[in-house]
């Protein structure tokens, strides 16, 4: 059934398209990380991890370059899937983590190999216990500009101790010194509780469309079909006024909120929350004088900009074009979406060129 809507106040999709934005949420229960010099190829490593009592904690950890490219490492298979379409670098490790409260501060070890066999460690004792009121908005810097347009947010967080350390194939990297002010001293690197990111990445995500619906009503499902497994959205309610909420039903609760118009789909609202059932999450809304925004834990509008739909002979590009904050202005996101035949291929790419 097709509505009538301002569509200004929503994007509207190419046609034949749902949902080609590859968005990432994930909420940790801690972030640390530590800068260090010296390293030939290497200037920090960081870790996100989520506290698990039943098994293994989940871990992301992360080594950033000179050059700000960034390489991943993860120790659970879910972890591994989710990079699935990335350009990022990824590699499945075991991550040995050691986590302790201590008189003062936390402390935070983790020890694994990198993709070329160095061990990497990172010993974080943090200066002091984490504070509510250091939290906040994370700026990337210039960390995988030209692959990701992050959004980090911090629960509680303070910066790392004189005891952090950072060993690398048994040779330990000085982490600077941040701040020294009488007896206490702090250096270049921080422990929070509570960390939540959110991102695009780049990449290439490819599907073949096995169903479509007929009609948009509550049950009507699109299904893809993604090497061996397959998704399904489904409409799983529909408002008086034609609104149209689309689960995406892998567990995750990802939903989209868009009318129909004629044979495409207006979006107003793509939303990632931490569990399923939960509003809080990652959010993508489109909204009027064509443009965007991204909101976190509900936090609204950290990143907002334009947005732009160009059409050439083999499909469409959808353009995100941040206007703030000042670090994401040069992370313009674009979406290529393509077809041939049933068979879809989104490719994003990062970056101000």
């Amino acid at each position: 059934m097709t509505h009538s809507l301002d569509i200004g106040a929503a994007l509207l999709m190419p046609a034949g398209v749902l949902q080609p934005f590859p968005l990432r949420f994930r909420r940790d229960d801690l972030h640390v990380m530590a800068f260090f010099k010296g390293h030939p190829k290497y200037e920090a490593v960081e870790a996100m991890i989520q506290v698990r009592t039943d098994r293994g904690n989940s871990i992301r950890a992360i080594i950033t370059r000179h050059d700000q490219t960034q390489i991943d490492y993860v120790n659970d298979d879910a972890l591994l899937a989710a990079h699935r379409g990335s350009d990022r670098e990824c590699y499945r490790r075991q991550i040995d983590s050691e986590l302790e409260s201590l008189a003062e501060g936390r402390r935070a070890r983790l020890e694994f190999r990198s993709q070329a066999g160095e061990r990497v460690a990172l010993d974080m004792v943090s200066a002091g216990q984490p504070d509510v009121k250091r939290g906040g908005l994370s700026d990337p810097g210039g960390h995988s500009a030209g692959s990701a347009l992050p959004l980090m947010w911090r629960g509680a967080t303070t910066l790392a101790g004189p005891r952090t350390k950072v060993t690398i194939d048994g040779v330990e990297y000085p982490v600077p010194e941040k701040i020294r002010a009488g007896p206490f001293v702090a250096h270049e690197g921080y422990f929070t509780e509570r960390h939540s990111m959110g991102a695009i990445r780049s990449g290439t995500v490819s599907a073949r469309l096995l169903k479509t619906p007929d009609r948009l009503d509550v049950g009507a499902e699109w299904v893809l079909q993604h090497d061996d497994d397959e998704t399904t959205y489904r409409v799983t309610a529909r408002g008086g006024d034609g609104m149209l909420c689309i689960t995406k039903l892998d567990g995750a609760g990802e939903t989209i909120t868009a009318y129909a118009i004629e044979d495409r789909l207006a979006v107003t609202r793509i939303s990632l929350p931490a569990d399923a059932g939960s509003t809080d999450g990652l959010v993508l809304a489109f909204g009027r004088d064509a443009g965007f925004s991204l909101s976190i834990e509900g936090q609204p509008d950290i990143v907002s900009g334009g947005v732009h739909l160009a059409e050439r002979p083999d499909g469409s590009v959808i353009s995100l074009r941040p206007l703030q904050p000042a670090w994401a202005v040069a992370r313009i996101v674009r979406v290529a979406c393509l077809r041939a035949g049933d068979r879809m291929s989104f490719v994003t790419t990062i970056g101000s060129a």
